[in-house]
């Protein structure tokens, strides 16, 4: 991680917990990271330094006024104006770290060969809660290598329900024997 991005994430974070506004702030940059995912040119176009930051300032109110917080819209401005949008990744990325951290709240994927349904999604989180005494939030990746069933990794620690891992082990125990 970068130095620049944690200061800023950090910075972000602080102003949260001062407004007592936590969640709305996770949930405004949650909704940043989504756009961020949805286009990839997303950066490329903001760090432009051809197009004029008031061209792109514009851009941003257009794009989330009235969608998320006051503070959070002229954060992503200033990190424009500073030319650190660049970085917008990086510090949505440690900005969420910090607020789940914070909340008591564990990060994890899951890796799944087809796309799953929102309620599959909290399902699955309900069940890794109780697994790791923690609330879980879970983001989804595809793998089409696993062929069916899911894989869920939580701090470091692998839970492995896929078919591709179900073969494996039935593979290992035909051989063993």
């Amino acid at each position: 991680m970068n130095v620049i991005s944690q200061r800023y994430a950090e910075s972000l974070f602080d102003l949260a917990l001062e407004e007592n506004k936590l969640d709305d702030y996770l949930n405004d940059m949650k909704l940043v990271d989504e756009v961020l995912e949805s286009d990839p040119q997303f950066v490329q176009f903001f760090s432009h330094v051809l197009i004029k930051d008031d061209v792109k300032c514009q851009l941003i109110d257009e794009s989330f006024k009235g969608n998320i917080n006051e503070y959070v819209l002229n954060f992503l401005k200033l990190l424009v104006k500073k030319r650190r949008i660049r970085y917008i990744g990086e510090i949505v990325k440690a900005f969420i770290t910090l607020s789940h951290r914070h909340l008591g709240i564990e990060e994890g994927i899951i890796y799944s060969p087809y796309q799953l349904s929102t309620k599959e999604v909290q399902e699955i989180e309900q069940v890794m809660s109780k697994k790791e005494n923690k609330k879980v939030t879970l983001k989804v990746r595809l793998d089409p290598s696993l062929v069916g069933g899911v894989k869920v990794e939580v701090n470091n620690r692998i839970y492995d329900g896929s078919i591709k891992n179900k073969v494996e082990v039935l593979k290992k125990e035909l051989l063993r024997k």
